[in-house]
This record gives structure tokens, sequence and C-alpha cells, in this order.
């Protein structure tokens, strides 16, 4: 898997940015927030069919190489 770099979306230079000081911050109600995004994100979405794997299907692999015994 590729690694990406994510980097800021508002640059502290740039007229919406907003400093907040960390005495003003309630995280308890940003985790609130993203808790209630996040819900509202999956309520909207279709659910998504279960795959039905069966277990017949698991074959076991042979170990080889310096774990064999």
């Amino acid at each position: 898997m590729p690694v990406t770099k994510t980097m800021p979306t508002l640059g502290i230079t740039d007229k919406a940015f907003r400093y907040r000081h960390s005495t003003v911050t309630d995280i308890r109600k940003t985790f609130a927030r993203i808790r209630r995004e996040q819900a509202a994100l999956q309520a909207s979405k279709p659910p998504q069919a279960s795959l039905d794997l069966e277990t017949t299907t698991v074959v076991p692999m042979p170990i080889t190489g310096r774990g064999a015994r």
C-alpha cells in the first residue's frame, strides 16, 4: 500500500483560519460532533451486502523452511 501524505486543508495565513486557545477547546464536544457526522454519513449510505464466506474454502498452509520440524 503506497504511503500518502496528508496536508492541512487550511493554512495558518488563510483569512478563514481562526486560532482557538487550548483552554477554549472542549475535546468532548469535538468528538461528539465527529461521532454525529459519522453516524449521519453511515445512515445515508445504502447497506452493503455482507460476504458469506464458507469455512470450507479455507485451506491449511503447510509449514516449510526454517520453522518446519
